[in-house]
């Protein structure tokens, strides 16, 4: 098997086309590259239970392999949806965003998510997109609503997600794993709606034009993409012949908070279902107040770990470091056992 750097060292060399920058995300190259040198057979399939921006189950397509792709954070898959888009769903995207108009009727909610960074207008200009998006139809879930997503509209809503990231460059530092809040209604940002519809819109024809650099032909069915959670993979025993994946890092990422633009987007029940994801995802940086210590069955150098963490003079220690890593150590041990043996980590 060929092994590589798995880093995005030379983004001009990369096999992708314009896509959403995650942060914790890895090569497209090093990943064609691993499937391509795996002597996988043609019927096998390729599984990533933590398949954050989908590389895994791209490069998968691109290679002609079936694949899965699950993820807790409804974002990531829309994002990994967006990159199984053919041509055909091209040109259908190229259809769909004559429809935006500044015609289009919106009633917004008053706990709208979005209102935390934009005023009343800017929602309105947001939502509008979002509107041609779904074309009209209304959920009652985010779950429902993701759910109902295809890949020309999980492209359409990727180019929303990084048009709205461009407006709130003010509040995202140097670190791109947090995002900051206006102090007051006077730092909020101001949209114009016909400047927002034309960057959009660029957008969109970047993204169409970054499918074509790899011929993005293949079955619509290839890749089956889920929103749950690697402890609940419900997979068939000896169903999958390869795992190719990079499980949350425990390093106090907040991967909730990291998206929190994209899931205010798309979230159906605002602030209090976000926050329902934000700590269900592996990794959260939030913690309960107490927590049950681990099992015998985790081996003795994972209990001398936690042990010392949990032993260190720090207050910090005890109180937070301690259950943080036994609450994400519980995570990781709740994936299939079998998965767990095949499992290629990046």
């Amino acid at each position: 098997m060929l092994i590589i750097n798995p880093k995005r060292i030379n983004e001009s060399i990369e096999i992708k086309p314009y896509w959403y920058n995650y942060y914790a995300g890895y090569s497209h190259t090093f990943t064609k590259g691993i499937i391509d040198s795996s002597n996988l057979q043609k019927n096998a399939i390729i599984l990533d239970p933590w398949n954050g921006a989908g590389t895994t189950t791209l490069m998968a397509s691109v290679s002609g392999f079936r694949s899965i792709g699950v993820d807790l954070n409804p974002v990531m898959k829309i994002i990994a949806l967006a990159k199984q888009v053919t041509i055909s769903d091209a040109n259908i995207v190229e259809e769909k965003i004559k429809k935006i108009k500044s015609s289009i009727a919106i009633v917004l909610d008053d706990e709208d998510p979005l209102f935390v960074w934009f005023d009343k207008s800017s929602v309105e200009s947001i939502r509008k997109i979002e509107k041609v998006i779904l074309g009209g139809n209304v959920f009652k879930t985010t779950l429902d609503k993701v759910d109902s997503i295809n890949p020309s509209q999980g492209l359409m809503y990727t180019a929303l997600f990084n048009c709205v990231r461009e407006y709130l460059k003010p509040f995202v530092p140097s670190n791109p794993t947090w995002i900051k809040k206006p102090k007051d209604e006077n730092e909020k940002v101001l949209i114009i709606w016909n400047s927002f519809k034309e960057r959009y819109k660029d957008l969109i024809r970047e993204m169409i034009e970054g499918v074509k650099v790899v011929e993005h032909i293949w079955s619509s069915d290839l890749s089956t993409l889920v929103f749950g959670s690697s402890s609940n993979l419900q997979l068939e025993d000896c169903s999958i012949d390869l795992v190719l994946t990079s499980p949350p890092y425990c390093t106090r990422i907040d991967y909730g908070v990291a998206t929190l633009p994209e899931l205010s987007i798309i979230s159906v029940n605002g602030k209090d279902e976000i926050d329902t994801v934000r700590r269900s995802l592996m990794g959260t940086t939030t913690v309960p107040k107490t927590i049950r210590p681990l099992s015998p069955d985790y081996g003795k150098e994972c209990l001398y770990f936690l042990d010392c963490v949990e032993s260190h003079q720090s207050k910090a220690s005890k109180t937070y470091y301690y259950k943080n890593f036994v609450q994400y150590f519980k995570a990781l041990n709740k994936v299939d056992p079998e998965v767990q043996t095949k499992i290629l980590l990046v």
